[in-house]
């Protein structure tokens, strides 16, 4: 695990990643939450970061995680095309630590009324003071490629890459204060099923279910999880 000093927090590097594994805030220190308005340009949305982060007297380094939305799911060559303009600007904020890009991200396209263009939906940074609990961010997580077995097969493995990330942040699911679940009109019968590892810690602070798909179009279910202490809209 790395800390970016500057910004009050840790996070899990990937490697050569568009962005990191999660982030929990360093002591001393707590992440909240602020919501964009809808649809807002992504352009515009890295503008409304600034803003926001001067206004409560943060530096850019605060920010610890993003969350877009995309027209549709991307092939692997779209997905990286997206991504280049997406890390420029990271790096010219220099988020960059030790090589790697610090703030967590999730990023899942609309089935219903998707985005003219790739938007901000929300982002969170640190603050100082204490907080009553950890707090973090695990970004989301998909089932891995090639993953065979339908829903529950993918909702297994992406539940061992969520308890795998939680372990390494040194956070618990029972400091987790939301957690999403992203994923196509038929995901009913996911929930319907019996037996699901985690179900009850994700679904006990309140599991949301984003009628999205995971941002490749390879890809068919993703998840992420939170604890925050506050939440705020723009």
């Amino acid at each position: 695990m790395e800390i970016n000093s500057a910004g009050g927090y840790r996070f899990l590097p990937t490697d050569n990643g568009p962005f990191s594994a999660g982030v929990v805030a360093e002591p001393g220190y707590h992440i909240v939450r602020v919501h964009a308005p809808h649809h807002t340009p992504l352009d515009e949305g890295f503008r409304l970061v600034e803003r926001t982060l001067h206004a409560a007297g943060r530096p850019i380094a605060a920010l610890c995680a993003m969350e877009l939305r995309i027209p549709k799911p991307l092939s692997r060559r779209g997905f990286d095309e997206f991504n280049r303009p997406y890390v420029a600007q990271h790096e010219r904020w220099g988020l960059r630590v030790d090589g790697k890009l610090a703030p967590a991200r999730t990023n899942v396209a609309p089935e219903v009324e998707p985005p003219p263009h790739p938007c901000l939906h929300a982002f969170c940074h640190t603050v100082e003071g204490k907080a009553p609990r950890s707090t973090f961010v695990v970004s989301g997580a998909p089932e891995p490629p090639g993953t065979e077995g339908g829903l529950a097969a993918y909702w297994k493995a992406i539940v061992m890459t969520l308890d795998e990330r939680l372990n390494a942040l040194g956070v618990s699911w029972g400091e987790a204060t939301d957690a999403q679940l992203y994923g196509t009109r038929a995901d009913h019968e996911l929930l319907a099923e019996t037996g699901l590892p985690r179900f009850a810690e994700l679904s006990r602070p309140g599991l949301r279910w984003f009628f999205s798909r995971p941002p490749m179009d390879e890809l068919n279910l993703e998840i992420d999880v939170r604890g925050l202490s506050a939440e705020y809209w723009a």
